[in-house]
């Protein structure tokens, strides 16, 4: 989401009637869809003990709420600015460029602690086995991980010493004012992006890596067919981050040296394809369930239970 170049949005928009049509039809369908996941995974995550308790499901839930909360803070003010072409409002761009920075950024670190603490949960299980080394290792970290890139973007967008000038045609409004900081906002860009990024994709393939050995080591095996769920689900989310964000990551650091380069490819595609970032993950996540679909499965077929213990008593 963030950008390296300050002065890559700060010129017209690109958008036509017809592309601001496309892409608010396909928001808004995905939107919906991905609304009604977000209630079923959530409800069943917060209110099913088996779900909830387990300490690698605290991410997902945690990536559960900052995605419905994106789709239904975020989104619709990237619909509102489709439909109408414009920002309404200085308060509308003010919020705009608070929501959509501030929850991507929550996202992305909550995914790269994640993809970090899925080695310890798995590799280092003993590591949490004290209720201080869990709060140490697990709950602090994941609070930080929520909290800090909130509190930062509440300061920098509606405390930062400068006067906003909003341009209500543009994409984002052109920016909130401390993006004339071309420091600062390479700061962001690098904290929030860059790193993140790179960070989950060599913590993933390192996950991969481990497991393939600890597999095939006879004496260090791991469970894996307690873990692999686990493994699965995360792999799976973290291939969602690498794929929507590696792009604008790789053209942000083209644009250090050529600062006009694919800047129309990431107005009119980029910035839109991360929003499929929130608007995917609930699926990702509730396909990561294995227990749910085991009890849904039983539902679904209401004679198992009693197959099962007739084929128990013939053993």
């Amino acid at each position: 989401m963030a950008s390296s170049n300050s002065s890559s949005y700060e010129i017209p928009s690109y958008e036509t009637s017809t592309s601001r049509t496309v892409k608010f039809t396909i928001i808004l369908v995905f939107q919906i869809i991905s609304i009604s996941c977000s209630i079923f995974l959530l409800f069943n995550l917060l209110t099913k003990s088996a779900l909830y308790r387990p300490l690698h499901n605290h991410t997902i839930i945690v990536l559960g709420l900052i995605s419905f909360f994106q789709t239904i803070s975020d989104l619709p003010m990237v619909l509102a600015y489709l439909h109408l072409g414009q920002a309404p409002t200085t308060v509308f761009c003010l919020l705009w460029n608070f929501f959509a920075l501030s929850n991507y950024a929550v996202g992305i670190w909550v995914m790269t602690w994640a993809s970090f603490e899925r080695h310890l949960l798995i590799f280092h299980d003993n590591l949490m086995k004290t209720s201080r080394r869990r709060l140490a290792l697990h709950y602090l970290p994941l609070a930080c991980s929520i909290f800090f890139p909130w509190s930062y973007y509440i300061s920098l967008i509606f405390f930062y010493p400068c006067v906003n000038t909003f341009y209500q045609t543009f994409l984002f409004c052109g920016w909130c004012c401390y993006a004339r900081n071309d420091q600062l906002v390479f700061f962001n860009w690098l904290t929030f992006s860059v790193i993140p990024t790179l960070s989950i994709l060599f913590l993933s393939v390192t996950l991969i890596i481990r497991v393939i050995r600890q597999k095939y080591r006879m004496q260090q095996q791991i469970q894996w067919r307690q873990h692999r769920h686990m493994i699965l689900q995360l792999l799976s989310i973290s291939f969602l981050y690498i794929l929507f964000d590696t792009p604008s990551t790789i053209i942000g650091i083209v644009q250090l040296f050529l600062p006009t380069f694919a800047v129309d490819i990431q107005i009119l595609y980029l910035i839109y394809i991360v929003y499929l970032l929130p608007l995917l993950t609930p699926f990702l996540c509730l396909n990561g369930l294995h227990q749910l679909r085991k009890r849904n499965h039983q539902q679904t077929h209401p004679t198992l239970p009693l197959t099962q213990t007739k084929v128990a008593q013939r053993r």
